[in-house]
């Protein structure tokens, strides 16, 4: 009918992962949703986005009612954690609302998300209607691209760019970037010398912005491993063991360490620990 068609062209131009993410043949669902699961118990930094990709996940597989709950949860968490940038955050959340509805066929809530976001964005210079290119905005795409696999990377390493050129020192667009440009260097198989690696450079802007980082240490050592660097890459996976010793990602890209150097019996330990913590995990 006309209202739903309407309402439809509206929500093609919203900046939500409705729009820009990966269709649904293109994804391993439960694995993506397992790896969100993961993301959430184990890294509070960035549980708001992975609540609104897992909103999503749960929208293609049909489970919207998880999908309104799981979008109520991130933006109760920004609500409570980010206050004074609230609504540069919660775009691409009411983004996701407002489709999630749709597809339920409440059509009076999802439009109620719209006007939400029509509010918001007379806040900014630049904005359309509906949707603000802010740098909240190209930093959450680019982390959704970088969690949907290989043929996103380049468009994840793209919004990250974006993002860094508004907001330079962001330390969550700094260490997607910094992740986007190690995967996209050991996909091209192309190693320049340690001075002109660009993931290189970048880990070391990570650190430069929260020395405390341990997995920049040890995506930063697993790089210069490669680089033959092998004294600052032992001593910085030390160091990131004594920072965080419970932190599963330290400890499985530790162990890809200790086992690229030939340390097995180190890296199983290492292993065997983390998968303790995350059972379900792949590695």
């Amino acid at each position: 009918n006309t209202q739903d068609d309407l309402l439809k062209v509206e929500l093609d131009q919203l900046q939500c992962h409705v729009t820009w993410a990966p269709q649904r043949e293109n994804i391993d669902l439960d694995h993506m949703e397992q790896k969100l699961e993961d993301s959430i118990d184990l890294d509070v930094k960035y549980q708001a986005m992975s609540y609104n990709q897992l909103a999503f996940v749960n929208c293609l597989q049909g489970k919207c009612e998880e999908a309104i709950q799981n979008s109520s949860t991130a933006e109760t968490i920004l609500r409570e954690n980010h206050e004074d940038e609230f609504d540069e955050r919660i775009i691409i959340t009411y983004g996701n609302y407002a489709w999630v509805y749709y597809h339920m066929g409440q059509l009076t809530e999802a439009q109620s998300y719209l006007d939400k976001l029509e509010r918001i964005c007379k806040q900014f210079p630049d904005a359309s209607r509906y949707t603000a290119m802010i740098p909240e905005v190209y930093g959450e795409k680019g982390w959704s691209l970088l969690n949907s696999g290989v043929p996103y990377y380049k468009e994840g390493m793209e919004c990250f760019e974006s993002a860094l050129e508004e907001d330079p020192s962001n330390i969550d667009w700094n260490v997607g970037y910094a992740i986007v440009l190690s995967r996209l260097e050991g996909l091209s198989g192309v190693t320049e010398s340690v001075d002109s690696s660009q993931s290189v450079n970048q880990w070391r802007r990570v650190l430069v912005l929260d020395p405390n980082d341990a997995e920049a240490m040890v995506q930063l050592a697993l790089k210069l491993r490669v680089f033959e660097q092998y004294e600052e890459a032992d001593t910085l996976v030390k160091q990131a063991l004594e920072k965080s010793p419970g932190l599963p990602y330290v400890l499985r890209y530790a162990a890809k360490f200790y086992r690229c150097a030939g340390d097995i019996e180190k890296a199983l330990k290492l292993l065997d620990k983390a998968l303790k913590m995350t059972p379900k995990s792949a590695f």
